[in-house]
């Protein structure tokens, strides 16, 4: 299929429907194209935290959609956003994932650039006649914003400001930001960095899909309940919790009241776990022991950032587009900042139990993604159904939709964002 916005042989807006989307729009590399600069390069984009550069020189590399970068600070404690990409013949200046430097140099032909960018030696520059150094900077972000320690990033300067585009969600970004009493976050040293082969918007849509839980995971249940004696499940036909369209892009899964008993025993079963009846005060060395142990799974919500980021249980998921058929996912565990190590150990402990490499939770979801991405070549009916709960979801007095935690309320909303995107000319 050849597909552009308002081709004549394909028009990608018609593949996404009110109730469905066509499954060009996993599969079309055309179509990704067009989300790498319909969507990435015109809205704002999670690129990291800033306890992942806290000192002057940090760096970290990432990706904006699927173009390399790098996160750095700056020697006066500036944020930027660079282009990994050397001006004089396009190799990148920077490898490791992580560090402190005070320069980036481009291992091809030494061209060296320092934190913010800015070009600062050229090998032999002899060679060149009136070489303007200062006008080959790295390209970078125009707009680089931190909220609340959350770095967003956009190549457009025409965007609307970071809290408008974040508007919708601010209040639960606030409540996972805060869900820890008395401590902030700080991103633990390490991430996991997975890669499935499959389109970027099936691991969108499945961070806030309540649907799939009892059946996916249903070994991970079962062993819970036998570990607890206690039933494991919250989700069932019955309405138990909310799914909730925020607005531009962004869901949310609200589970706090139903999950709550459930991730508590769940807490319970981790190895290193205080025993019941223990003073959690005296054995964390803290007066709040009880409310920090409390607050160990998370704010009991899942929250997605249009269009590259979730936040579930205690980590921040990046989103990262390779191609059409394959994607990045970072899972970064948050601990909290200046809370005691037991505290912090057993943080790491309960998010290695679901979504660890050797967990139950992520590999049972990369399984479903691989599954997709085979049914998607086969059949004769190109149309997935995104309809669950359409009839019975409300429109709040806000503008968002809200249904129930098995409805796909958050995937509709998503997709009229990833519409309302790719309808723009830029």
């Amino acid at each position: 299929m050849t597909t552009s916005v308002n081709g004549a042989e394909g028009n990608a807006l018609d593949l996404v429907l009110p109730d469905r989307v066509h499954r060009d729009v996993y599969t079309d590399p055309t179509v990704f194209e067009m989300e790498m600069e319909n969507i990435f390069m015109h809205t704002w984009v999670y690129v990291g935290h800033e306890s992942e550069i806290a000192r002057p020189g940090d760096y970290k590399t990432t990706e904006v959609g699927n173009k390399p970068v790098i996160l750095s600070r700056d020697r006066d404690g500036a944020i930027h956003v660079l282009m990994n990409r050397c001006r004089h013949r396009g190799a990148t200046v920077c490898q490791w994932p992580t560090g402190n430097a005070t320069s980036f140099r481009c291992r091809f032909h030494g061209w060296t650039y320092d934190q913010a960018g800015r070009l600062t030696g050229v090998a032999y520059q002899e060679g060149y006649s009136g070489l303007d150094k200062s006008a080959l900077s790295l390209e970078s972000a125009p707009l680089v914003e931190s909220y609340r320690g959350l770095v967003f990033a956009s190549f457009d300067r025409d965007v609307p400001t970071l809290r408008e585009h974040l508007g919708p969600a601010l209040e639960f970004l606030d409540r996972f930001i805060d869900h820890i009493p008395g401590h902030g976050l700080r991103a633990a040293p390490q991430a996991q960095r997975l890669r499935y082969p499959a389109n970027w918007k099936i691991q969108m849509e499945n961070s806030l899909d309540g649907y799939h839980a009892n059946f996916t995971h249903a070994s991970f249940f079962s062993i819970m309940q036998a570990r607890t004696a206690q039933p494991a499940q919250y989700v069932s036909a019955k309405r138990t919790s909310d799914s909730v369209a925020l607005g531009n892009g962004h869901a949310m899964l609200d589970q706090r009241v139903a999950a709550g008993p459930a991730l508590r025993r769940r807490l319970d079963t981790l190895p290193g776990a205080p025993a019941p009846g223990t003073d959690l005060d005296a054995l964390f060395g803290v007066p709040d022991g009880e409310q920090l142990y409390a607050a160990t799974p998370g704010p009991g919500f899942n929250l997605a950032i249009f269009p590259n980021l979730a936040l579930v249980g205690i980590h921040l998921r990046e989103i990262h587009p390779v191609s059409v058929d394959r994607t990045d996912v970072v899972l970064r565990p948050m601990l909290a900042d200046g809370g005691p190590d037991p505290i912090n150990r057993l943080r790491l402990r309960y998010h290695e139990l679901f979504y660890g490499p050797s967990g139950f939770g992520q590999p049972d979801d990369l399984e479903m993604f691989d599954r997709i991405k085979e049914g998607n070549s086969a059949g004769t009916d190109p149309w997935i159904r995104l309809d669950r709960g359409l009839d019975r979801e409300v429109t709040e007095a806000d503008g968002s939709q809200r249904g129930d935690i098995t409805d796909e309320t958050p995937q509709r909303g998503q997709y009229r964002q990833w519409r309302a995107l790719m309808a723009k000319q830029w």
